[in-house]
């Protein structure tokens, strides 16, 4: 029988009735809710004796070597995330700590909400909310442009790249891959997605969405050299971490007119600083505060994979795991 520890904000409802019902007939399951991450001795104590850590990212504990050492039963971690460069896998591999996360639920969601981001940069949509509402100058500009036979480039082919480019290629957009990991590149080239180079892609892009995954220490893929490949009608829209981008050197290339707009799925432009907040009355910098997951289908879909994925490691055939020493490569999701 495992012992299972559950964090999170919504208790024992982040798993479906029937699911619960179904794990508590064959291991010890326990649901602490927490509206934040314990501290170091608050998360040893409610986690002492525990096989599996299930959790949600923001209640996870910091899962450092001195916490590790006061778990020494726990066995496998299982994340309610996509990405999980924040955790080190290969720590807890070394341990003999497994770690599964949910790779697929929120897909379609964040391929939607670039698509979404990608028609608020092309018809300023969100800037004429604003200015309708007074929250803008009434002579910014409110034009855009139409999106049917533009070019677009997804760096990042993996989930939710090519569903990304499955939606573009509807509208009449040309699609324009780019992936580091051969794999990915395969698999996108056989469904038709046109693979390049990201200097060629970036040179012909009228529209370029970043849906790459992130690893540690890693650069941005977008900085002041990759910039400067883009036209100036060009638009960015970075539907993964803001650390892909680099923040200072697409704001300067805003400011000097050589990009015609940023959107980002986090909040990372401050209103107050004048360049930045310039940007962001202008309509041409956009963010959406890390909402491309937060779908009523995705929230119903994550509690039967979170369920299914705490089950599967409770009895011992785990699901999802993540290769130790494998950096994601290809997407974000």
């Amino acid at each position: 029988m495992g012992r299972i520890v559950v964090l999170s904000r919504a208790g024992e409802a982040s798993l479906p009735a029937a699911s619960v019902k179904a794990i508590r007939v064959r291991h010890d399951l326990r649901f602490v809710r927490r509206q934040m991450r314990p501290c170091e001795a608050d998360a040893a104590r409610l986690l002492t004796d525990a096989d599996i850590l299930a959790s949600t990212n923001v209640t996870l504990p910091h899962l450092s070597e001195r916490l590790l050492d006061r778990l020494p039963s726990l066995r496998h971690v299982v994340l309610y995330a996509t990405g999980h460069e924040h955790l080190d896998a290969d720590r807890l591999d070394a341990r003999g700590i497994a770690l599964s996360t949910l790779p697929h639920y929120a897909t379609n969601a964040v391929a939607e909400h670039a698509l979404a981001l990608i028609f608020a940069c092309a018809t300023r949509l969100h800037l004429a909310n604003d200015r309708a509402r007074g929250h803008a100058p009434a002579d910014v500009s409110l034009r855009g442009v139409e999106l049917t036979s533009r070019t677009l480039a997804v760096i990042g082919v993996g989930r939710i790249g090519t569903r990304l480019a499955d939606l573009a290629r509807g509208l009449g957009m040309a699609v324009l891959g780019v992936d580091r990991d051969p794999g990915a590149r395969a698999r996108a080239g056989a469904r038709g997605i046109r693979m390049v180079s990201l200097t060629a892609a970036l040179a012909d892009a009228d529209v370029v969405a970043v849906t790459a995954s992130t690893a540690p220490g890693e650069s941005p893929i977008l900085g002041g050299d990759e910039l400067d490949w883009l036209g100036r009608d060009t638009f960015v829209v970075n539907a993964g971490r803001p650390a892909l981008v680099d923040r200072a050197a697409i704001t300067k290339a805003l400011a000097d007119g050589r990009l015609r707009g940023y959107a980002v799925d986090e909040v990372c432009f401050d209103p107050a600083d004048p360049v930045q907040g310039r940007l962001l009355a202008e309509g041409r910098v956009l963010q959406s505060a890390h909402s491309a997951w937060w779908r009523d289908e995705v929230l119903a879909r994550g509690a039967q994979m979170f369920a299914r994925t705490i089950a599967a490691a409770a009895d011992g055939a785990p699901i999802n795991v993540v290769p130790a020493a494998g950096a994601l490569v290809g997407q974000a999701g």
